[in-house]
């Protein structure tokens, strides 16, 4: 007794019972991003087989699909669940003295961006926290492009000497 052979193409057999894949991916990995990625998997695993190599489509797709949720679950278990120890302990955070340093670098850059011309520091601002290009800071400033570039030029060379020297 044989096993009753799909007459369609494997591609038109796997998109009859792809939703109905995805469905059951989903309910075993309840990772919907997880679950596309399993069944695409299942139809890399079918592409180039002849249908009547498989026999029951259906039946092989399912048999893909439990051995691909198996392989799943193994690379979970074997996979670290948390980060080593001198990793866990490492911090994010700067130590209390980089902190203070940190802190006073700060104040002191405060301090040279008001000695600075206004233009000059209006152009330094402009560029590093609104992102705006040479142009549209000559725009805004009634300056050419390339001035504009010399505003920021000259602003950053100035905090850089002056902070070198502190």
């Amino acid at each position: 007794m044989s096993l009753p052979v799909d007459p369609l193409p494997p591609e038109e057999l796997f998109r009859r019972h792809s939703p109905e894949l995805l469905r059951f991916f989903t309910r075993q990995t309840r990772c919907s991003e997880l679950a596309a990625d399993l069944r695409q998997e299942t139809w890399l695993r079918l592409q180039g087989r002849r249908t009547e190599e498989i026999g029951n489509v259906r039946a092989f797709l399912y048999r893909i699909a439990r051995n691909l949720l198996i392989d799943h679950h193994r690379q979970q278990q074997t996979r670290p669940q948390s980060a080593p120890l001198d990793e866990a302990l490492e911090s994010e955070l700067p130590d209390p003295e980089r902190a203070i340093e940190d802190s006073r670098r700060l104040a002191r850059l405060q301090l040279l961006m008001h000695e600075l011309p206004e233009h000059l520091r209006q152009a330094l601002l402009w560029n590093r926290l609104d992102g705006l290009t040479q142009r549209e800071i000559g725009e805004r400033l009634g300056v050419s492009e390339s001035m504009a570039g010399r505003y920021i030029l000259k602003a950053l060379e100035y905090c850089q000497e002056r902070m070198d020297d502190h």
